[in-house]
């Protein structure tokens, strides 16, 4: 197995400009209060008193390994490697890492088959622990509230409520909430669209390794949306994701090299 002794918790430490840029960016393009449920700590008795939350879930150190290969922050893609580690977390029905299982059967990915209808079973056996969990601010299951809300799995689809989770997470460091923050403002999905803000966010996930945002922020300064158009930054970024493992990437290098070839 890759990234044996691998510090747990590695996801997590951010470099200091990454983090200080967050609170800028939260205050510009997504200045919305948080949902009630993300803030409780302690849940209603039935005789109208409180009582303390159950101990929340946490992920465990294969699935942070798993998600670190699946985006590219351990340094390249590889999805097989992800696969394994994925899979034995949760194997012994670990909350999160099932509803992990749920979100790449979603849509497909991880090279795991898309499976909608086995992905909301999942999801429905779960989802309450990950909205506890959410609510006691453990940020991969905010991030999964966000995919919850985004996907309709165990809840409604939500695209406000899903920013709003995915906002969240993102203020804890969490690169793919972060990622998909510049997604919902690049396409308009439970925000006002606005392509800038998008990149900015994109930038602070491909900076911290994500080969997907390198990707978007390549294609970003090629289209000149968000951003004015730089081709050289293109190619810079496109590197970034190829040499990650990306192939959309590396046929875009290859695109643009044979664009710059013709007379």
């Amino acid at each position: 197995m890759k990234g044996a002794g691998w510090p747990w918790g590695r996801r997590w430490a951010r470099p200091r400009a990454l983090k200080a840029a967050i609170p800028a960016l939260l205050t510009s393009a997504l200045a919305c209060s948080p949902p009630e449920s993300g803030r409780a700590t302690l849940d209603e008795a039935p005789s109208g008193g409180q009582v303390a939350s159950p101990e929340p879930a946490l992920p465990d150190s294969s699935l942070i390994l798993a998600i670190d290969w699946y985006t590219g922050v351990a340094g390249s893609v590889d999805d097989e490697e992800a696969r394994t580690l994925l899979q034995e977390s949760a194997a012994d029905g670990d909350p999160i890492s099932t509803m992990w299982i749920a979100r790449v059967h979603s849509r497909g990915r991880m090279g795991f088959p898309q499976d909608t209808a086995r992905a909301r079973e999942l999801a429905a056996g779960v989802i309450d622990e990950i909205e506890r969990s959410a609510g006691a601010r453990v940020p991969e299951a905010m991030f999964l509230m966000g995919t919850a809300y985004d996907e309709g799995l165990g809840r409604v689809v939500d695209h406000e409520e899903a920013v709003e989770w995915y906002r969240q997470a993102a203020e804890e460091g969490h690169i793919l909430a972060i990622h998909n923050l510049g997604n919902a403002l690049s396409a308009g999905r439970g925000v006002p669209e606005d392509p800038s803000g998008a990149v900015r966010w994109w930038r602070l996930a491909a900076e911290a390794g994500d080969a997907v945002t390198q990707l978007r922020l390549a294609e970003a300064y090629e289209a000149g949306r968000g951003v004015p158009p730089d081709l050289d930054s293109a190619r810079v970024w496109y590197d970034r994701s190829a040499n990650a493992g990306n192939s959309q990437a590396r046929e875009a290098l290859a695109r643009l090299g044979a664009a710059s070839e013709r007379p």
